[in-house]
């Protein structure tokens, strides 16, 4: 068992803090304002969501199945909306107080993650979804004799949301390298320049 004296004699060995005060106290602003940027994505994809719910509803009210594949399918958008806004503001709230390596290299991993978060579980879950829930919506209104219109349209949307895969991943590119890269870059230099007090 370890003696009291040499536990302490360990902690006033202990290098001084890697971070000087100025620079966390700048890395801290630094994600409340990514913070803040994200609240403001993703309260306006949530005031979208809900006005399309609300047409959704409108529109289908007579239409059971289609009804019920368009809540399907909000409600994966909503829990991925959810949990990617929850990754953000973890990301935003992170405590530069007293930073270590493994802390840094956390930091950066969860921004690197926020580069494409649909190669997630999550993310397989929400395409999977919306897919059923597109699915559903086609087949309450076309069944019966329109089973090859239902093929058709089902292959129309595949063919559109392939072509808009490549669309929404540069747009995504170029948001996080306006938003994160930064962010990524300073805590990189961070590990860098102070690389003796880590190891």
């Amino acid at each position: 068992m370890v003696r009291f004296e040499e536990l302490q004699e360990l902690w006033q060995n202990q290098p001084a803090p890697a971070v000087k005060a100025e620079e966390a106290v700048s890395l801290a602003h630094a994600f409340r304002r990514y913070g803040r940027r994200q609240d403001l994505i993703n309260g306006s994809k949530a005031v979208a969501l809900v006005l399309q719910l609300g047409y959704l509803i409108v529109r289908m009210h007579g239409h059971p199945i289609q009804l019920a594949g368009g809540l399907i399918a909000d409600v994966c958008v909503v829990c991925f909306l959810v949990y990617e806004w929850r990754n953000q503001r973890a990301i935003a709230r992170l405590d530069f107080a007293a930073p270590s390596w493994d802390f840094l290299r956390s930091a950066i991993r969860r921004l690197l993650a926020q580069r494409n978060p649909f190669c997630t579980r999550q993310g397989y879950a929400l395409v999977a979804g919306s897919w059923v829930g597109i699915t559903m919506m086609l087949a309450g209104r076309w069944t019966g004799a329109n089973t090859a219109r239902l093929a058709i349209q089902e292959a129309t949307i595949a063919g559109l949301l392939a072509l808009l895969l490549p669309v929404s991943d540069w747009l995504r590119e170029k948001r996080w390298n306006l938003e994160c890269r930064p962010l990524v870059e300073r805590l990189n230099s961070l590990l860098e320049n102070n690389r003796e007090h880590f190891v």
